[in-house]
């Protein structure tokens, strides 16, 4: 059984990516417990070469997340929301702060 983590896409700042999950520069993972593990630089992301390549293939992003069933964005298209959910197991949380300890409340 897989593990819950929790995968939160984030800017250089450490904030809350604005914009969609799957190009977030980093992603950080926290534990069940919402204890961090660590923060991952985003091979498809805005801060990575080659960026914006996921969108042909959001597989990439859950083959890279593949230890993470939960994700937490401010944006996220309502059909990936519900293929994640149906298709994967991923829970997607929707928030709008930008502070990450607030955004693991609604964990």
């Amino acid at each position: 059984m897989k593990r819950i983590n929790i995968a939160v896409g984030v800017d250089e700042k450490g904030k809350i990516w604005k914009g969609h999950f799957g190009i977030a520069p980093y992603f950080l993972i926290y534990d069940a417990d919402k204890n961090f593990i660590e923060k991952r630089l985003n091979p498809y992301g805005t801060a990575a070469a080659g960026k914006h390549n996921h969108h042909d293939n959001p597989k990439l992003i859950i083959g890279f997340l593949d230890d993470c069933n939960v994700f937490v964005a401010k944006r996220m298209g309502q059909e990936s929301q519900i293929k994640l959910e149906k298709n994967f197991g991923i829970k997607p949380v929707i928030v709008s702060t930008d502070n990450v300890d607030e955004a693991l409340k609604n964990v």
